[in-house]
């Protein structure tokens, strides 16, 4: 009696550990259940996907562009280390303007005015147009041996641009104080880039007053 006892425990142990190896332990694992013998590969577990949701970004809606109605606007003086620029420093100038179009003789209109008699840093302005020019013409002085002009013209979005820088000194003055007429064709600068924010960086010595005008092609108004 007591060796069937013996037996049947025997018999019991060996189904525990049976049970705990073919059901407990691959459950604990993450194992598939059942008996693996010796050669058979390893059976392969495919990943469940579980999808991600991405919320869809609204496109921002393009501000308008306001049309200019032809009339100048005046540009005024801000502090200098707005821009943290010395006012004094100058710097080649490293704009090459394109061939200029000899189709036709173009009309300009004034789109913006710089008035003023010292030195001093202008405000930011805008223009929205690919071509433009500066018309230094009007500057009068009150010396004709020591006067001095010096106009640079900042790119606004990168205060270490130099966009271009025009110097007139005593010698400028006196040649053209025999023929005030070449003003009007020798002081003015274009600028074959445009639709961008700019300011003007000025010092004078003995200079009474200066206009300096924006101007843009006759075709641009109401644009």
């Amino acid at each position: 009696m007591a060796e069937k006892q013996d037996f049947l425990y025997v018999v019991l142990a060996i189904g525990i550990v049976l049970i705990i190896a073919l059901i407990v332990k691959p459950a604990a694992t993450g194992e598939p259940a059942g008996i693996r013998w010796g050669g058979e590969p390893e059976p392969t577990v495919t990943p469940t996907w579980t999808p991600t949701f991405v919320p869809a970004t609204a496109t921002p809606t393009p501000t308008p562009v306001p049309t200019w109605n032809g009339k100048p606007q005046a540009i005024g003086f801000v502090d200098p280390g707005a821009y943290q620029v010395p006012a004094e420093e100058t710097r080649p100038n490293l704009t090459i303007p394109p061939p200029v179009n000899a189709s036709g003789a173009t009309r300009w209109v004034t789109y913006a005015t710089i008035d003023g008699k010292w030195s001093g840093t202008t405000g930011i302005v805008r223009i929205p147009f690919p071509r433009w020019r500066l018309d230094y013409s009007e500057i009068t002085t009150s010396n004709d041996e020591l006067p001095r002009f010096n106009c640079q013209v900042m790119d606004a979005e990168d205060p270490n641009r130099f966009v271009r820088i025009i110097t007139l000194n005593f010698a400028d003055f006196l040649g053209m104080k025999e023929r005030p007429d070449l003003k009007k064709e020798q002081w003015t600068s274009t600028f074959y880039e445009g639709n961008h924010d700019y300011y003007f960086v000025i010092n004078t010595r003995c200079i009474d007053s200066y206009t300096l005008k924006i101007q843009v092609p006759e075709a641009y108004v109401g644009r």
